[in-house]
């Protein structure tokens, strides 16, 4: 107990200590502190609320090192205005005539130079990688690194020609470098920086692209490609939104005047496509509710350009790709068929992979002279299906009873669920399952129920008239 009471009065004087630069102001500022409080008193005002002695600083810091970290903050900062200042002096840089040299550089790094640093790495790997055939190598090379920087380095060396020509250009015909009104003056704006701007902004779009839907799932543990693509888009569509109005800015053009276009050309475009724009959304909607993704399997009805799972070449979808615009989906006879998302937006669409059983409904035909052995029947059918282990009758019922008397025969209805297989196992389990109920239905019954057809050798308009 008096263990416990030593800790808790350690605790309490630590936790004073640690409050006690919030009540109390630190030393070194105890005089200016009066002084304020002296004047404010000589003013007619006094300085007694809590919050105006307030300090936030918990921890004050001896002066010498206070002023060593300030200083070394402040030469941080010094470093990198020093580094924006040379990068944007370097940028713009005007292009001279000969400077050409380097744009062919630049594409013959874009040819040839990609391919040559893959080889090069590619030799430095195991026997089995060196020794693939060049197909094999060439879908290697697309899929690393070096394939996706051919988009960057495109960016870049049109980026370079436009700079080019622009300099070149403007020392020929002797034209100056204009200045923008923003409203409060006049600011002097740089192409060359703009045109880097939107360069940026482009390699950004193609890494968000390339790069966002494995950091999702690795990092987040985001394994849904529908929700990999709606994030990916938005990423993007705010990227390059805010590239472009940068790069607006930077050329001269007031955001207001940025925002304004925007607006209108938006409204302009919305009213003019609304088709392409109804179809966008379509694929947005579908990759946010997600009601089928990639790889599923999926039933959808006939439409105006497009053929119905009802036809028996067509079967079930099956999901290949979910773009933008469109919805890739391949049919039972392999042919492609391209759907426009904005159909998914009102059409009725099955989703067959996400069932968690199959429905299975028989008949089978008992003659009139078997049927007192129609209520053994299906007695005997419901026991078996039931204990057998392909059959879900925990969660679905098993049903088996006389469903009507016909002309020539009485109908025993027999409905069931069975386990989600693969197709091909499902058929023959299927299979397995009618031969099992047929046997038990003979063992029980003098024979088949065949229909019945009368044969009338004369006809009945003979007699009509007695």
């Amino acid at each position: 107990m008096r263990t416990t009471t030593l800790r808790l009065l350690a605790s309490l004087a630590l936790a004073g200590g640690a409050l006690a630069p919030v009540v109390a102001p630190p030393p070194a500022r105890a005089a200016s502190a009066s002084k304020t409080a002296s004047q404010k008193t000589a003013l007619g005002e006094t300085s007694t609320s809590f919050f105006e002695r307030l300090n936030p600083n918990l921890v004050r810091l001896p002066d010498p090192v206070a002023e060593r970290i300030d200083a070394a903050m402040l030469g941080v900062g010094r470093n990198a205005r020093a580094f924006a200042s040379g990068v944007k002096k370097q940028a713009e840089d005007p292009w001279s005539v000969e400077d050409v040299w380097i744009i062919f550089a630049l594409q013959w790094v874009i040819k040839n130079g990609r391919r040559a640093a893959y080889d090069a790495l590619a030799k430095n790997k195991d026997d089995d990688d060196a020794s693939a055939d060049a197909s094999s190598r060439t879908k290697r090379f697309d899929a690393s690194v070096f394939g996706w920087l051919e988009g960057p380095l495109k960016a870049l060396n049109t980026t370079w020609i436009l700079l080019y020509l622009h300099d070149n250009a403007s020392r020929m015909f002797v034209v100056e470098a204009g200045a923008a009104y923003t409203g409060g003056g006049y600011l002097g704006y740089s192409f060359d920086i703009g045109m880097y701007t939107l360069c940026l902004g482009v390699v950004s779009v193609l890494a968000t692209q390339r790069w966002l839907p494995n950091f999702l799932r690795s990092r987040f543990g985001i394994e849904e490609l529908s929700l990999q693509t709606v994030i990916t888009r938005l990423a993007v569509i705010a990227v390059s939104a805010v590239s472009v109005l940068r790069a607006g800015l930077l050329f001269g053009v007031p955001a207001s005047s940025i925002l304004g276009v925007s607006g209108v050309g938006g409204l302009t475009f919305g009213l003019a496509a609304r088709d392409v724009l109804s179809n966008v959304m379509g694929g947005t909607m579908l990759a946010i509710l997600r009601p089928f993704k990639v790889g599923e399997e999926i039933f959808v009805t006939q439409g105006s350009n497009f053929r119905g799972s009802d036809d028996p070449t067509v079967s079930d979808y099956l999901v290949k790709e979910i773009g933008w615009y469109q919805t890739t989906l391949e049919a039972k006879d392999t042919k492609p068929t391209i759907v426009p998302n904005g159909y998914f937006l009102g059409a009725n669409v099955i989703n067959v992979t996400r069932a968690t059983a199959r429905v299975l409904i028989l008949e089978f035909r008992v003659s009139y002279r078997d049927r007192e052995a129609v209520p053994t029947i299906c007695e005997t059918i419901e026991a078996y299906l039931r204990n057998d282990e392909k059959c879900d009758s925990r969660k679905y019922p098993v049903r088996v009873n006389l469903a009507g008397a016909k002309a020539d025969h009485l109908a025993i209805a027999v409905e069931f669920h069975v386990y989600k297989m693969p197709l091909d196992e499902h058929l023959r389990e299927r299979g397995r399952l009618i031969f099992e109920m047929l046997a038990i239905v003979e063992a029980r019954t003098t024979g088949p129920a065949y229909p019945t057809e009368i044969s009338l050798e004369t006809s009945l308009t003979k007699y009509a008239g007695k």
